[in-house]
């Protein structure tokens, strides 16, 4: 068999690539990938690597006539090339390329177990020709690999990361043809559009305490983003300081400066997602916004019945390769410790990236040490910077410290007792135990009012004593997202004009939204 028709993938209308083709176009895509952290030759290695399995008879006749001949292990032979060569990362992540990571397994699995163990033991077909195609480069051992278990296996999830992703670009690009992938503004386009809107306040006269206290915290974001390196950061503004629009500038401009390549946005509630993406789809224009999580529009359509934007978004939400992404706590960090293909394949987007976790201290007490850990390991060896963001700053410095002593944890904005004072707008009073007449009554009392309970039903029931003249709204988690929004700016309108506003809601609206 000349070795120019050993085939990778084969079309419905008959046509092929080759092998050859698709191991260079994934490890050039590997290769690019892995280079955000230093592993260039590691992401050249495993692309390709990864299929040289369907250098096999079996293979070849499976592709040829699928009708009648069985399927092959085609992610085995790479794996083992990779252990025969002590690249245990790269084999764990070419044996994952379809079916997810491996278990490790023991010494004592058998050919017949999944684990890479066993799958070291496995015979697998003759596909020797493949060194007709393909050099291996050689690899040269990262600094940090080696030192412990969490390090090295982080490692291999990133890899597996820039593989599963090339795999998938050059697979999709052939069968379907180029999409409609990246052509975002560029960061500084990006910067601009929000320096237009900060100019604004900055240069303006701030009239009042408050507005002065808000451009003094913009002013330590943009400052400290411009000139202070990589790293681990702490930003704590109190409710009312305009921290959303503070921590995007620290991170456009520290991105910048840096030489980073995006920004990602991890918030703990779906509920108040769509206030953040809202203002920035605002300032940086809606294409150059990812909002991933369960409720996006994207989400909730069947592919076909999709814009081209959100067709767009859809594609952005496989691999992260916006300019700007917000997502929630829980996609975030699922997708880090996961292990099938479609969750890990946006990891190496984190690689270079400006993280920022708005409401630091809602971080899953259970699960605090894994995410303070992966936050850590982020930093210190992929070139990320992450920012605790919230009003009520949790005492993460002592893990921190335990778990990567060299990372500094640094305040954005110093003086918050001072800001907390400038930016109290609120009396707080306990009223004890009210009946819900009673609280309905205080309510009808107001004007403009709202009211946040703990239960949905509690919110139903109070919702439905409050006047029926056009200005009682319940927001809940039952109404769907598009449905919410709509309430949202109906409410925005009512307060504007000074109409009657009377707003029943659970904790589904973040407090201080403006």
């Amino acid at each position: 068999m000349k070795k120019e028709e050993y085939i990778a993938h084969r079309t419905e209308d008959g046509r092929i690539q080759t092998v050859k083709t698709h191991l260079e176009g994934t490890a050039v895509l590997s290769e690019g990938f892995a280079s955000a952290f230093n592993a260039a030759e590691w992401g050249r290695w495993a692309g390709l690597a990864h299929d040289i399995g369907k250098y096999s008879q079996p293979f070849q006749r499976r592709i040829r006539d699928p009708d009648h001949a069985p399927r092959t292990d085609h992610s085995t032979a790479g794996a083992q090339e990779a252990l025969r060569q002590g690249l245990a990362a790269a084999a764990y992540a070419i044996a994952g390329h379809h079916a997810g990571l491996p278990d490790g397994g023991s010494r004592t699995d058998t050919a017949d177990e999944p684990t890479l163990v066993g799958r070291s033991k496995r015979q697998v077909p003759d596909c020797s020709a493949w060194r007709q195609d393909v050099t291996l480069p050689q690899i040269s051992s990262l600094p940090f690999l080696g030192k412990d278990g969490f390090t090295d296996s982080f490692f291999t999830r990133m890899l597996y990361s820039c593989l599963v992703d090339a795999d998938f670009l050059d697979t999709e690009t052939f069968m379907q043809g180029p999409q409609p992938r990246g052509a975002y503004a560029s960061l500084p386009v990006l910067l601009e559009r929000l320096s237009t809107k900060t100019d604004c306040w900055l240069n303006a006269n701030p009239g009042t305490a408050l507005n002065r206290s808000r451009n003094e915290i913009l002013r330590a974001c943009i400052n400290h983003g411009e000139q202070w390196p990589r790293g681990l950061y702490i930003l704590t503004v109190p409710t009312g300081g305009g921290k959303t629009t503070a921590s995007l500038a620290f991170a456009l401009h520290h991105a910048l400066a840096q030489g980073m390549e995006r920004v990602i946005y991890v918030i703990p509630y779906t509920s108040i997602i769509d206030q953040t993406v809202e203002v920035f789809q605002e300032i940086l224009g809606p294409e150059n916004v990812l909002a991933h999580y369960g409720e996006a529009a994207f989400r909730q359509k069947d592919p076909e019945d999709l814009s081209p934007e959100e067709y767009r978004q859809l594609l952005a939400a496989e691999n992260w390769d916006a300019p700007l992404v917000v997502t929630t706590a829980v996609q975030f960090f699922e997708s880090l410790f996961a292990s099938h293909s479609f969750s890990c394949r946006k990891l190496h987007n984190l690689a270079r990236s400006v993280i920022i976790f708005d409401e630091a201290q809602t971080l899953p007490m259970p699960y605090l040490r894994p995410c303070c850990a992966a936050i850590a390991q982020l930093v210190e060896h992929y070139g990320a910077t992450a920012v605790l963001c919230t009003a009520t700053q949790p005492a993460l410095g002592p893990l921190f410290a335990e778990l990567a002593p060299k990372l500094d944890l640094r305040e954005i904005c110093p003086g918050g007792a001072t800001l907390y004072s400038a930016l109290r707008r609120n009396h707080v009073e306990d009223l004890g135990s009210l009946s819900l007449e009673s609280l309905s009554l205080r309510l009808q009392a107001h004007r403009q009012v709202l009211c946040v309970v703990n239960r949905r039903k509690t919110a139903q029931q109070l919702y439905a004593s409050l006047p029926k003249d056009g200005g009682s709204f319940c927001l809940t988690t039952l109404l769907c997202a598009g449905d919410r929004r709509a309430k949202l700016t109906e409410i925005r309108q009512r307060l504007k004009s000074w109409l009657p506003c009377r707003v029943v809601s659970t904790s589904l609206i973040e407090a201080g939204w403006t």
